[in-house]
């Protein structure tokens, strides 16, 4: 007995230090080039000074992704409404599928216009270094490409405040504390 509880206190001790290093890491330090939903290269540094609610979405996913993006969308409201400004981040979890073009008519057909929000599409190694600094899982099966549910608050230094990681979990989770985030 005294064996499972020594790797039970293992493996939490390494989620801990994982959570711990997301945490710690600068994210807007990605030295990767995105491209944004108009062709245009784009460097997350450009949202220093900001903060931001990031999350990783497959255009194709009619579940977790589009759960996220309604979550978007709601908190959106919620900070419209407290005079709270924020970026969206919304990265492609599959270069090949979320192009540019795809994530443009995307953005079309949802009407999510405003210029504070950013679909981005990186190349094979940026996206797996996104999903790995986030703690985030990705993996095929069959046509489908299947991942964990997580929406990060970024602060202004491009380190991850908060995440949502479940559902219901409450909207406020992703907004800052509205003192230190006036418009």
């Amino acid at each position: 007995m005294p064996s499972i509880r020594l790797a039970r206190l293992a493996a939490a001790a390494l989620v801990v230090a994982a959570a711990t290093s997301a945490c710690a890491q600068d994210l807007y330090r990605d030295n990767a080039v995105w491209l944004d939903d108009a062709s245009q290269p784009v460097r997350l540094e450009s949202l220093r000074g900001h903060y931001s609610v990031l999350t990783l979405a497959y255009g194709a996913c009619r579940r977790i992704c589009s759960t996220s993006l309604r979550i978007l969308e709601a908190v959106q409201s919620l900070a419209d409404r407290d005079g709270v400004a924020l970026d969206f981040v919304v990265v492609g979890l599959d270069p090949a599928a979320d192009r540019p073009a795809d994530w443009a008519a995307f953005r079309q057909q949802q009407g999510l216009q405003r210029p504070n929000w950013h679909f981005l599409t990186g190349d094979a190694a940026s996206t797996q270094g996104m999903l790995q600094r986030l703690g985030v899982r990705a993996w095929r099966v069959d046509a489908h490409l299947l991942h964990d549910f997580k929406i990060v608050l970024l602060s202004p230094q491009g380190r991850v405040l908060r995440s949502m990681e479940y559902f219901d979990q409450p909207l406020s989770l992703l907004l800052p504390d509205a003192a230190a985030a006036p418009r």
